[in-house]
């Protein structure tokens, strides 16, 4: 009888302990996506404002009654404005900042092939170039066949 109330206290003591580190990283994880109002670019789990400090409590109540985490961040966002989430929503005008940064990569991808390929095509041009060019030796031996032409009659 011992050794099975032994062994429930321990499993509801792990169940607890697991199901409260779990609450505790979702809290870390919303944190980090909400920023902090007064400091601007500053996740409020970075921030030591007391707005942030109190910006964490209500996280924490919230995750504790059973909220989503959508439901929490849509909460600041009511409050705050979409500014609050340091990422930013994927729809509407705000789909550009998602879209511009990777073609503006790509381009400079492009460019970047686009100079190596002319730098590598202009050495090509100069080494054949190079090799053109005649020796004086060669030079002198087609001057004097060039005279030997003209003075023919």
């Amino acid at each position: 009888m011992i050794l099975a109330i032994f062994f429930t206290a321990l499993t509801v003591s792990c169940y607890s302990a697991v199901d409260s580190s779990y609450s505790e990283e979702r809290a870390h994880e919303l944190n980090e996506t909400v920023m902090c109002p007064v400091c601007p670019g500053e996740s409020i789990d970075q921030s030591q404002n007391p707005l942030a400090i109190q910006m964490r409590e209500i996280i924490k109540d919230k995750l504790d009654q059973g909220w989503s985490d959508q439901q929490i961040k849509d909460y600041f966002v009511e409050r705050y404005g979409p500014s609050v989430l340091l990422a930013p929503p994927s729809s509407g005008v705000s789909l550009i900042i998602w879209i511009v940064p990777p073609i503006i990569v790509i381009f400079a991808i492009l460019i970047l092939i686009l100079v190596i390929k002319s730098m590598t095509k202009n050495r090509i041009v100069n080494d054949r170039l190079q090799k053109v060019n005649p020796s004086k030796k060669e030079v002198s031996e087609y001057s004097k066949r060039l005279e030997n032409i003209i003075d023919e009659p």
